[in-house]
């Protein structure tokens, strides 16, 4: 069942607890303040709220509120197809310290355009800058069934409409919202994870499948795109939505680094690299996602 509202609570959440561990993820004899920041536009929405913070050292606790900064000068751009400057869009500091909201409310973030950002301060020297390109608005048109026996042979399928590609490769991330999560419906795989002590429920309530690269999707002759969603992804039996992500180069790219950061790799630890960010001047990320959603529902084998 196709529905309208975009959910993309999982994978940008996801994304925050990233960065907002950032300052451990440096060897901290080589540790000095950085400014972050951190954005995501997402197609056919409003622009977002910006949020700037500056990395804290490894043995003071990390909270957003005291990492958060003042006195930032923002704006986004919106470019035009040579790069230089089609809009720009001034920024103000917002009810929090280190929240700075679009003084234009009614910009709605435009598929396969580019956008800079650019922070100055009143009270510090840091400039940074960073660009992305939204990917394409992407849409889901196939009857996807309304329920689906979890770990059948036959997977959820998802059809999205062509689109026109904006980076080297579509990369998509899968989201599972659980409509109704309890303990007894936890798939088995999470149930262990919550019985051994390895996690909450709560940890699964909103579900992400990882990147999925082209390797592990078809594009059909007519420009479809045909996914199946990972069993992986299902945390729960039961009603859930599906929201699947089209994600810029740069939200990808932090992903991937991440997730080579919590043990996808055999590199040893002296070898495995930083996060991977595209903030010129500093780090975290101005990245942009485009979305569909659909509900199912998960039947027990």
């Amino acid at each position: 069942m196709k529905i309208n509202t975009f959910h993309l609570f999982t994978l940008l959440f996801a994304l925050l607890m990233i960065l907002g561990t950032g300052c451990d993820l440096y060897e901290q004899d080589e540790y000095r303040e950085l400014v972050q920041i951190e954005s995501y536009l997402v197609a056919g929405r409003q622009l977002p709220v910006v949020r700037i913070t500056r990395t804290l050292p490894i043995d003071v606790e990390y909270t957003f509120e005291s990492a958060a900064l003042s006195g930032a000068i923002v704006s986004i751009t919106l470019l035009d197809e040579n790069g230089g400057t089609a809009e720009v869009f001034p920024y103000e500091s917002g009810a929090a310290t280190g929240i700075y909201i679009p003084q234009d409310d009614t910009h709605i973030v435009e598929a396969r355009r580019s956008y800079r950002i650019d922070v100055t301060f009143s009270n510090r020297d840091e400039q940074l800058s960073a660009v992305t390109t939204v990917p394409d608005q992407i849409s889901v048109i196939n009857d996807v069934r309304e329920s689906v026996v979890y770990q059948s042979d036959e997977q959820l399928e998802i059809v999205l409409a062509p689109t026109v590609q904006t980076q080297n490769q579509n990369v998509f991330v899968f989201d599972a919202l659980a409509l109704n999560p309890t303990p007894e419906s936890l798939t088995p795989f999470y149930l262990a994870a919550v019985n051994d002590g390895d996690a909450e429920i709560e940890d699964f309530f909103s579900n992400s499948s990882g990147l999925i690269n082209e390797g592990n999707f078809d594009i059909m002759a007519d420009g479809t795109i045909f996914l199946n969603f990972p069993w992986i992804g299902a945390a729960f039996y039961g009603e859930t939505t599906v929201v699947t992500n089209s994600v810029d180069r740069n939200v990808a790219e932090l992903l991937r680094s991440q997730e080579v950061q919590l043990g996808g790799s055999t590199l040893s630890p002296g070898e495995i690299p930083n996060l991977r960010y595209n903030i010129d001047g500093g780090i975290g990320v101005f990245g942009s996602i485009s979305s569909d959603s659909v509900v199912t529902n998960f039947l027990r084998p």
